[in-house]
């Protein structure tokens, strides 16, 4: 029990005895002291909610979600990190390593070796049944829990411990050993946080079953040089990236002026952007 809770018992108990019991006990009926002491019990579950309530405000939808509509279900999480690299106006998306679609250069974050049993242990941790999860998957944070586990998930999640916290590792593997960009020119780099896209609890539009999906956007910041190098990219038509500008990505890779999809783009795409969730 933490403090607060602690706090707010102690509270209740000492208002319950002022009105109900004071300082006759002896001399109260039967029944003014069965209610008092039965408020004395209940105390403290009140409590426990109301400080639930206090503690999750600003996400008591979610709270509400996870604890009491889908309390039996298990929720699909997957979280991941990526990159809007944006130059003359124009974003740089690689192609999706599974599925046939362009993205914001990312992946999944991934907890550290030797520490996968410290997910089952703590959250009821199950591997993606959706996806593969050997090889270069090994070790993804994208699994399924327990529903009423999903906001400690999240807390543990923010703490980043137990966890990769770098986010260089996706960018290494996307860009630079495909030989899209110079290891010599990209070892260093700067970037800057810009969000964190967190969806709602919702159906997954490909897998049977709810899903939470959370995505950290950082803004790469070039130097000289490195503004060069992904100019010169530009100039090449190549299909493992795409340079895209932002109407089309809004318009989720339909090109308005000739009235045909033009690029295939993953949904969440437009959400890194915007820095916002949208079903659209």
């Amino acid at each position: 029990m933490r403090q607060s809770e602690r706090n707010i018992i102690i509270g209740l108990l000492v208002i319950i005895y002022i009105i109900i019991v004071g300082d006759k006990f002896k001399d109260n009926t039967l029944l003014q002291n069965t209610i008092a002491i039965a408020c004395s019990a209940i105390a403290p579950i009140l409590v426990y909610f109301v400080d639930q309530f206090l503690t999750n405000l600003n996400r008591i939808n979610l709270w509400y979600l996870s604890k009491i509509k889908y309390r039996r279900q298990k929720i699909r999480v997957s979280m991941s990190y990526q990159y809007r690299i944006h130059v003359n106006d124009k974003y740089l998306l690689v192609k999706n390593s599974t599925w046939n679609f362009y993205q914001h250069v990312g992946g999944v974050y991934k907890v550290l070796s030797g520490d996968e049993g410290f997910l089952k242990d703590n959250f009821g941790w199950e591997l993606d049944k959706k996806m593969r999860t050997s090889g270069e998957k090994h070790n993804d944070l994208r699994g399924f829990i327990p529903m009423t586990n999903l906001l400690i998930f999240l807390d543990w999640f923010k703490s980043q411990k137990n966890r990769e916290v770098s986010h260089w590792r996706e960018f290494c593997e996307e860009l630079i050993i495909p030989g899209i960009l110079d290891f010599g020119i990209f070892k260093h780099f700067e970037y800057r946080y810009a969000g964190t896209v967190v969806t709602p609890i919702k159906k997954s539009d490909v897998f049977n079953c709810l899903e939470l999906l959370s995505y950290d956007v950082y803004d790469v910041i070039p130097n000289q040089e490195q503004l060069y190098h992904l100019v010169e990219t530009q100039k090449k038509d190549i299909e493992l990236y795409k340079w895209i500008n932002e109407t089309l990505i809004q318009a989720n890779g339909f090109n308005d002026r000739e009235r045909k999809p033009e690029i295939t783009l993953g949904q969440h795409t437009k959400w890194i952007l915007n820095l916002k969730y949208s079903n659209t």
